[in-house]
């Protein structure tokens, strides 16, 4: 049995139609209370590369919402009536991940809302970048013209050459936010300093020898444990780290039936996902091994400690370097910390 395939729809794009409205609404913010003569279709149709009539349904879109008003025998003219933002007023692009996003998960989506209140909360306007079109057509186009600086979020979200060189060939600040690019301010979570009180709690409660699952050995979670454990004059078990790869549900699947009820399990990452079928099979013992893992995967069923993002304090931190850049400020980049809080099986708060 075969799903059903959704429906090609033949009308014109919705990126096509996104960045027509912003050239408009531009204008009409620009204008202010004078009134001012959009260009032909022909000349919008030529600029935009898209059909005249592409142009002629998005114009009278506009027309019907009230920021364009015709006039018989002469053209289109900017609305004053919706020149409801007088004065200059910056506007910040937020360009997510590649810019080509569709739909959105738990993490990109709370990185989104709260940079778009942290910028709104400044007085300034958001313009969500999308790359729908070429690298070149975007740039090449008016809607960039009055961006005076960009936050790119979650870069390693989905990788791309062309978002990576969308942000490069722009002219003004940009500050990424998660993930580092070369050349580029950076706000993003303290994950050594995560590991580091990881290590700290686990000693305080006497739990000297966990089980740490990580994607690699690398890790920054797993050199801020060990230094915890270093500075406390314990030595760290590295017989007890599986890596993701070849045979780790087997090697860990062996160290839980070895150690029946293991002092802690740090789940590194979204290593938890990974990993819950396995302790569940296991039916481990929550209130004898302290189990840690990221809120993004975390199995409402499990008691433990729950490692979170502080979207707001990224978002805030995010606009505070790329103002202080846009002033004329030096790139700098900026370390949060992360939230590491106890959850009961059981309670009612959700992620």
């Amino acid at each position: 049995m075969t799903g059903k395939r959704p429906s090609i729809t033949k009308t014109p794009s919705v990126a096509e139609y996104q960045r027509i409205r912003k050239y408009v609404i531009d204008s009409v913010l620009a204008a202010g209370n004078m009134p001012v003569r959009l260009a032909s279709m022909r000349e919008l149709a030529g600029e935009f590369g898209v059909s005249i009539a592409t142009v002629q349904r998005a114009l009278k879109e506009l027309t019907d919402d009230g920021y364009l008003t015709a006039r018989k025998g002469v053209g289109l003219f900017t609305n004053p009536d919706r020149a409801w933002l007088r004065g200059k007023c910056d506007v910040i692009g937020v360009l997510a991940a590649d810019g080509r996003q569709i739909y959105f998960e738990n993490f990109l989506w709370n990185l989104l809302a709260s940079t778009g209140r942290a910028v709104t909360g400044t007085r300034r306007l958001l313009y969500n970048v999308s790359l729908m079109y070429t690298t070149e057509r975007v740039l090449g186009s008016m809607e960039l013209s009055s961006m005076a600086g960009m936050i790119w979020l979650g870069p390693d979200f989905a990788p791309s050459a062309a978002a990576d060189g969308f942000a490069r060939a722009l002219k003004v600040p940009v500050v990424t936010v998660n993930d580092r690019r070369e050349g580029f301010s950076c706000v993003s979570m303290d994950v050594e300093q995560e590991g580091y009180e990881v290590g700290r709690r686990l000693l305080a409660e006497g739990r000297t020898s966990p089980i740490v699952v990580a994607k690699r050995r690398g890790m920054l979670q797993i050199a801020g444990l060990e230094r915890a454990f270093r500075e406390a004059g314990v030595p760290f078990n590295d017989r007890l780290l599986v890596l993701r790869g070849a045979g780790m549900e087997e090697r860990l699947g062996t160290m839980l039936d070895l150690l029946d009820a293991p002092q802690a399990i740090y789940a590194v990452g979204g290593m938890l996902r990974d990993i819950a079928p396995l302790l569940r099979r296991h039916k481990l013992d929550c209130g004898r091994c302290r189990l840690i893992g990221e809120a993004s995967v975390w199995e409402p069923d499990f008691s433990g400690w729950v490692v979170d993002q502080d979207f707001d304090a990224l978002a805030a931190a995010a606009c505070n370097r790329l103002f202080s850049e846009m002033r004329g400020g030096p790139r700098r980049d900026c370390l949060i910390p992360r939230i590491i809080r106890e959850w009961k099986a059981g309670d009612s708060e959700r992620f």
